[in-house]
């Protein structure tokens, strides 16, 4: 019924992982281990690799670092797609709005982020992360983008949109597959399926790099795009913004911040100098703080 497909290098995880979907998934499965994505290019390739050697219909594409919390959640997708021909794509993050700003699935725009997921805390809890838009209610919400750590289709939908092999490296394969599915299928966000994500993920220097080349050369949808069609300047500035105040304490080098502020033109909005100016404040901080243990030695 469902072949279950992951990259992984991490033999431990891998075992930790199998056991939890024998244990929840609910149908008959077969899980794909691709072991050398990076050797063979990454996520893309890698993904591509396990899908085409799936025996089901429907293909599920997910992290290794991850623990599935709802029983026979494999049900629950199956009749999802079942009940509507037209659904292409599930996740449990998205957005409903990409903009053309470079970013990942998340906005910041409450009228256009869903998410329904379980992020463990460094301190071993779980917190729930839920983001709705107002109105919309059910256990889908169409969207444009997904986040990479859980991608279910119809084996069909892979066939007409394998991942992108071009995309080289472990980033932006998720927005570049639901952005290409989303032009004619629907692509959702599901609400009744409850997963942990161990990672909170990473926004360092590579995935700086690797969003330059997505926004500027290698998505084929153009961008700035809506579910409902509906774009503007104020959308791309409140999520020029939210990127800015997010990414500002990762370990981002200083050329790369200065990539990101001339890539994204963040300088074009009306009141991003505190913005940008909190952007590279991190990076100041640090060179002060290696300034002064070089002085009192």
């Amino acid at each position: 019924m469902i072949s279950v497909v992951i990259c992984s290098a991490n033999a431990a995880r891998t075992i930790q992982v199998r056991e939890n979907i024998a244990a929840t998934i609910g149908v008959a499965h077969e899980i794909i281990v691709i072991s050398n994505a990076k050797e063979l290019g990454g996520m893309c390739a890698g993904y591509n690799t396990g899908a085409g050697k799936a025996a089901y219909d429907f293909l599920c594409f997910v992290h290794d670092d991850v623990e599935f919390l709802t029983n026979d959640w494999g049900k629950e997708l199956i009749a999802g797609f079942s009940q509507d021909t037209r659904l292409g794509l599930i996740g449990i993050a998205g957005s409903r709005y990409k903009s053309k700003t470079l970013s990942g699935w998340w906005t910041g725009l409450p009228e256009a982020d869903c998410c329904s997921i379980f992020q463990r805390t460094p301190k071993g809890n779980n917190r729930r992360i839920t983001l709705r838009p107002p109105g919309m209610e059910g256990k889908r919400i169409p969207v444009r983008t997904l986040d990479g750590v859980l991608l279910c289709m119809p084996k069909k939908v892979w066939q007409q949109y394998p991942f992108n092999t071009k995309l080289k490296g472990f980033h932006f394969y998720d927005l570049d597959i639901s952005l290409r599915i989303s032009q004619q299928y629907t692509v959702a966000v599901a609400y009744n399926i409850d997963l942990v994500h161990f990672s909170p993920g990473g926004f360092g220097d590579e995935w700086i790099q690797g969003a330059i080349r997505f926004h500027e050369q290698e998505s084929e949808v153009a961008l700035p795009c809506s579910i409902d069609g509906i774009t503007s300047d104020e959308q791309e500035r409140k999520v020029c913004f939210s990127w800015l105040q997010r990414l500002r304490l990762e370990h981002i080098s200083k050329a790369n911040r200065e990539r990101w502020v001339e890539a994204s033109g963040a300088r074009n909005f009306p009141g991003s100098k505190r913005y940008i100016a909190g952007f590279f404040f991190p990076y100041i901080a640090q060179l002060k703080m290696k300034l002064i243990a070089l002085l009192s030695r």
